[in-house]
């Protein structure tokens, strides 16, 4: 079938060519107006709308290359025109920087609120507090001392129950026992879950019998109290709000618990009790309670001083087959308050002499 023509009567004339928006020299960018004054304006069958306003929307429509992107263009998309320069600013883009900013005036309030990061930084030894070793006078710092000598006779029960559980002895027989068991039982053929079973008892009936034997313990920590410490003199070490350490300083010729006299006959300083808390031994501080107390004994004039052979933590509840580390702890304690005697001490007599404390 041939090719009909559209008839005559809709045939649209052609557009006008369009120029070129700009025309462009070594000074300035002018835009020319794309429509001539008395030229009709095409249209489009069908359609009210001219297509020239078609043409301007899409020539309006279209994203100049030269416009910053945050993609980056691509060089091969970049036309000559970014070479040209660009119009000229709006003036309303200057007239909206114009406008006052209220929140500009509260800015350096709310900012120097805060510290400046120039200012020095407080050192972490200006936030800790004092260590300070005197004599105890007031009546609560007695009561808190006497109570940490308390804990410290308590505390020799966990001591003692290490012993009884690691002990040589005790391992060798409860594993001789067990042997025994698996023996009996692998000839017997018995069930392997009796056995285990039986092993666990074994284990229960010994850690009961540890506990009930240093249970006494208790009992000598319960003696410590105001009728034990009588007018003795007691020094403590206070950290910050705590007391952390305590001895308790008597004298040879005074029964401990009993007031002494005005006037005393010379003789020797004897140390009842002496503590640190737990978590603060190893520290210096027994050693700094140390030295306080022959301080204060030279300032009396007392001959020497020595640990007191009835002293606070001298009593023991088990065997001595089982107290060779407890006899050891009060025997380097002995030599600490001799190191101290002698190289701090103002004694008429030194410890190594064999008259030191004598008349």
């Amino acid at each position: 079938m041939p090719r009909q023509l559209p008839p005559t009567h809709l045939r649209v004339p052609s557009a006008p060519s369009v120029p070129s928006r700009f025309h462009t020299s070594a000074t300035e960018t002018v835009v020319v107006n794309h429509y001539q004054t008395d030229k009709l304006i095409p249209t489009i069958p069908g359609f009210r709308t001219s297509a020239a306003f078609f043409t301007s929307l899409s020539a309006n429509l279209r994203i100049d290359p030269d416009l910053p992107s945050p993609l980056g263009t691509p060089n091969s998309f970049r036309t000559g025109l970014s070479t040209f320069p660009l119009p000229p600013p709006s003036p309303l883009s200057f007239s909206t920087l114009a406008l006052p900013n209220p929140y500009l005036s509260t800015l350096p309030e709310t900012m120097s609120s805060y510290p400046s990061i120039h200012e020095p930084t407080p050192k972490p030894a200006d936030t800790l507090p004092s260590l300070s070793t005197y004599t105890a006078t007031d009546p609560s710092d007695r009561t808190e001392a006497l109570r940490l000598i308390a804990d410290s006779v308590a505390q020799q029960r966990q001591l003692a129950s290490k012993m009884l559980v690691f002990h040589p002895f005790n391992l060798a027989v409860y594993v001789l026992t067990i042997a025994i068991l698996a023996q009996y039982f692998y000839k017997t053929g018995a069930d392997p879950l009796i056995l285990l079973t039986t092993i666990g008892g074994i284990t229960m009936i010994s850690l009961a019998a540890i506990r009930m034997a240093v249970g006494n313990y208790l009992s000598l920590a319960e003696e410590i109290n105001w009728d034990w410490l009588g007018d003795d003199k007691v020094i403590v070490v206070k950290w910050g709000e705590n007391i952390i350490g305590a001895l308790v300083l008597a004298w040879e010729d005074s029964e401990p618990g009993k007031k002494r006299s005005g006037r005393r006959r010379r003789g020797k300083a004897v140390v009842r009790a002496w503590t640190v808390k737990l978590k603060y031994r190893g520290k210096g501080i027994g050693e700094g309670l140390l030295e306080e107390a022959v301080k204060v004994a030279g300032e009396r004039g007392d001959d020497g001083i020595v640990f007191d052979g009835d002293h606070a933590n001298s009593k023991r509840v088990l065997p001595a087959f089982y107290n060779g580390f407890l006899d050891r702890r009060e025997l380097r304690a002995e030599k600490a308050l001799e190191k101290v005697a002698d190289e701090k001490g103002n004694f008429r007599q030194r410890r190594g002499s064999p008259t030191w404390g004598s008349r």
